[in-house]
């Protein structure tokens, strides 16, 4: 539970780092402040990161997880299943960062419509 909490803080934090870039971004091209990219950037950020996450999930953990032991067989099959749910634990928390992302962006506009 405590590492949703601590995600769930991340997401946010990621959330307004993000619309603070877009506002900037907007500008610096349009030479006027909207709030045109916000919502949109946080999106695209949100979804990239899911991207990531599915794309690190399937890679082989040979990539990760590098080691030179010498090994015999059994100890090697445990250490490859070990490195796998490591690998596969990571993805999880980047995907459900990038979960969060989205779906609190989409809160975050959803009461913006009804508030403005």
């Amino acid at each position: 539970m405590k590492k949703y909490l601590k995600l769930l803080f991340v997401s946010m934090c990621l959330i307004v780092i993000i619309a603070i870039l877009s506002i900037v971004y907007d500008l610096i091209v349009h030479r006027s402040i909207t709030f045109r990219y916000i919502f949109s950037a946080n999106f695209f950020a949100g979804i990239f990161v899911m991207a990531a996450g599915i794309v690190i999930m399937f890679l082989p953990s040979a990539i990760f997880f590098k080691d030179n032991k010498s090994m015999d067989r059994f100890n090697y099959v445990e250490h490859s299943f070990d490195n796998r749910e490591k690998r596969q634990q990571i993805a999880r928390i980047i995907l459900w960062l990038g979960l969060y992302i989205v779906v609190f962006t989409g809160l975050i506009q959803l009461l913006l419509s009804f508030v403005i």
